[in-house]
């Protein structure tokens, strides 16, 4: 088993002038992360707060191991935000 902590979301920023976006890191809170856990073929996200009643909360789906963690950051952030930081 593998985990890899994070404490950043990843966020699209528009670039209209290069006709454009980028994925970009926006640190979190100090009372949250995030670790990424790979064990087989799978992998998943849990989030780890100090001020929610659920301490440890697992974000579905679970991936294959062909993901990186960053395609999941990219994809899972806008979640865990709207369920954790609004």
């Amino acid at each position: 088993m593998n985990i890899n902590r994070y404490n950043y979301l990843m966020y699209r920023v528009e670039y209209p002038q290069e006709r454009g976006y980028r994925m970009e890191a926006s640190r979190l809170p100090d009372w949250i992360y995030i670790t990424i856990t790979e064990e087989g073929d799978s992998k998943w996200m849990t989030v780890y707060s100090r001020w929610h009643v659920e301490k440890e909360y697992r974000i579905n789906p679970t991936y294959s191991s062909d993901f990186t963690d960053r395609q999941m950051l990219i994809e899972l952030s806008a979640q865990v935000h709207r369920m954790f930081i609004e």
